[in-house]
């Protein structure tokens, strides 16, 4: 097996264009375009079966969709001097050719749904196809066995590549922001962030090798026969199938998962299917005023779990950690996060609320008290194996409970009043999330007390994440950019810019770090200058509208109808995903009553319209002034 090529790199500046190419490679070229010419003869554009980009390949070439006639005159006056100079055109005739196709629109993802696919591709390795005649099932079933990738084949034809460069330039439009008519520029964003890849394998018609060149043209790697007959490209030549499933992985645009450090688990007696099961209380250790839960930091001198007393009735957990910087928002995360993990073994149901704590058990369980320390302790190295001397005590004795109890509750109510008082000037740093960064290149999730994840998790369990754990744990295949980082990042705040906008020194020096300086302002409370860049997995977006006056318009995701501007959902999501955007805003249901919420622009005086759901979560709180969509 060959490492990767580069040679002549049909990415660099000349495109490949010029490339004096072996007397039969370029003859295979003339062969293939020739094909091309006489399948799309007096043919016109046919409009595609997608409403965002209709015709992505051609108009990434053209800027404007031409006379089919024009291209072919391009491609027939060059292709014999200069065969690789018109690759990029011969895409064009592609797209031609597949929009007289009446099945390609059963090979296609429009609206929501390609961006469903994108969002995906974050838990796989790339996106590929295969070209030439073998044993595809075969090929891809030995692929998927070690990796995770996505495969695009098209329609059974030899322009079947068509699809995934379909796909690749459309991401291309929405996460990179590539313009129309700039060929080169889409080659490196492809070259550097689309997760594609083809395989070349078996015997392939010049019309399918001619193809195969021209993806190569607007950088996508291949993997090819040791005999392929170009010494262009990014390229691995290879022909056994091991070495294949070897090679899928070797260039810089295609995903893998980070290696995680060992997980210790949980004992064998636990399993997520006990949690499904509905247990009858017919015993009950807690449920009094005496019995408590709770997770604090402190200093521990002999880590491990004590049973103390006999189960009667009454029951205290107490967890402590001895950690740092370990605050309310922490204790408060991992003592919720751990608890459920009880209900793993069978025959035993939690109840906690916050305050109330009952372990309901069936008759025959008879559950060890030792296994309630033991489960806790494996829960937090499971889930937090940073975090390395911890302390689990589970009391009977009536007394001592009695005695614990009033400081438990004290205690509680502090960790409380620090948690809503915290804001983003008393925290020390901020938090962030590059958990969907592998498919959103420009976008960086900034983290505070005032601005909670716009996917609708924790603050706490983003920022407890990012200092006790090696990961968010969800198999996100990350990519080159943030290979070696966790998912959840501590972000240093820096000196505040712009206390009002929400614009901090760090966050900024930190998305430019992240984003390979493709996104290098973030204002946290303002929309309309540097907003906040936003993800896929959004819940609301927060829009600027004149209409019905000039203001703020807030949707949620749920919502079917459109604005009174006329935009719908799928409209103001194809327009923010991804990447930052004047205007526009991702955020989640907590955003809305933060008391920064959209500070810079006068908070809810700024509001417009919003939809019914929101209005509903908002209450009485929502202003009268907001007009509230049907």
């Amino acid at each position: 097996m060959n490492s990767a090529e580069h040679y002549d790199d049909l990415t660099e500046h000349s495109h490949g264009d010029g490339a004096q190419l072996e007397s039969a490679a370029r003859q295979t070229l003339h062969r293939g375009l020739e094909e091309l010419l006489g399948l799309t003869e007096g043919m016109e554009f046919r409009p595609l079966p997608i409403e965002e980009y209709p015709f992505p390949l051609t108009q990434a070439v053209y800027k404007r969709v031409p006379n089919p006639d024009a291209i072919r005159s391009e491609i027939t006056q060059r292709m014999h001097d200069d065969p690789v100079s018109v690759l990029e055109n011969a895409l064009g005739l592609l797209e031609l050719y597949e929009s007289n196709q009446d099945d390609i629109g059963e090979f296609l993802d429009d609206g929501l749904g390609f961006l469903g696919t994108v969002f995906r591709s974050k838990r796989r390795n790339g996106w590929a196809c295969t070209i030439g005649q073998s044993d595809r099932k075969e090929l891809e079933q030995a692929i998927n066995a070690r990796w995770k990738f996505e495969f695009f084949n098209g329609p059974p034809r030899d322009t079947g590549v068509y699809v995934l460069l379909n796909m690749l330039t459309r991401y291309s439009y929405v996460y990179g922001k590539m313009p129309f008519g700039d060929p080169h520029g889409l080659s490196h964003f492809v070259e550097e962030h689309a997760p594609g890849l083809i395989i070349c394998r078996g015997h392939m018609s010049d019309l399918e090798l001619t193809l195969s060149l021209a993806a190569m043209k607007i950088g996508v790697p291949a993997i090819v026969p040791e005999n392929y007959p170009f010494p262009l490209g990014r390229m691995v030549r290879c022909d056994r199938l091991e070495d294949i499933v070897e090679s899928v992985v070797s260039f810089a645009n295609i995903r893998k998962l980070l290696k995680m450090p060992d997980d210790p688990g949980l004992p064998d007696y636990c399993d997520e299917e006990n949690q499904e099961e509905k247990v009858s209380p017919d015993v009950t250790w807690g449920d009094t005023p005496e019995s408590f839960y709770i997770v604090r930091k402190g200093e521990i001198t002999s880590p491990g779990f004590t049973v103390t007393g006999e189960p009667k009735g009454p029951m205290g957990v107490q967890v402590t950690i001895d950690a740092e910087p370990m605050d309310a928002f922490d204790t408060n995360y991992i003592e919720r996060r751990i608890i459920q993990n009880l209900s793993m073994m069978r025959g035993v149901a939690v109840q906690y609320t916050g305050e109330k704590f009952a372990l309901h058990q069936t008759s025959d369980t008879n559950l060890d008290p030792q296994r309630i320390g033991e489960v806790l302790l494996a829960s937090i190295r499971k889930s937090f194996p940073r975090i390395e001397k911890v302390q689990v005590e589970v009391i009977f004795d009536c007394c001592r409970l009695g005695e614990m109890e009033p400081e438990i509750r004290k205690a509680k109510e502090a960790r409380k009043q620090q948690i809503e008082s915290t804001t983003e000037e008393s925290i020390e740093k901020f938090y962030g999330c590059v958990g969907c960064s592998p498919f959103a290149p420009d976008h960086i999730c900034i983290l505070t007390p005032d601005r909670p994840p716009q996917c609708g998790r924790n603050f706490a369990q983003v920022k407890a994440g990012a200092l006790y754990a090696y990961d968010d744990t969800s198999n996100i295949h990350h990519s080159a950019m943030h290979k070696k980082i966790n998912s959840f990042i501590v972000v240093d705040k820096g000196k505040c810019l712009d206390p009002i906008r929400g614009e901090w020194e760090g966050v900024n020096a930190t998305a430019g770090k992240i984003t390979h300086g493709r996104t290098s302002r973030i204002q946290l409370h303002a929309i309309d200058e540097a907003p906040h860049t936003s993800c896929s997995c959004f819940r609301i977006i927060m829009f600027q509208t004149d209409t019905p006056k000039e203001g703020i318009g807030i949707m949620d995701r749920a919502f079917e109808g459109r604005a009174p501007d006329g935009r719908s959902w799928k409209d103001l999501h194809y327009a923010l995903t991804g990447k930052q955007v004047p205007g526009l805003a991702g955020t989640s249901p907590n955003y809305l009553k933060s008391a920064k919420f959209l500070q810079a622009h006068g908070g809810w005086q700024s509001v417009v319209w919003i939809t019914p759901k929101l209005a509903a979560i908002m209450g009485d709180k929502l202003p009268e002034h907001v007009d509230v969509g049907e």
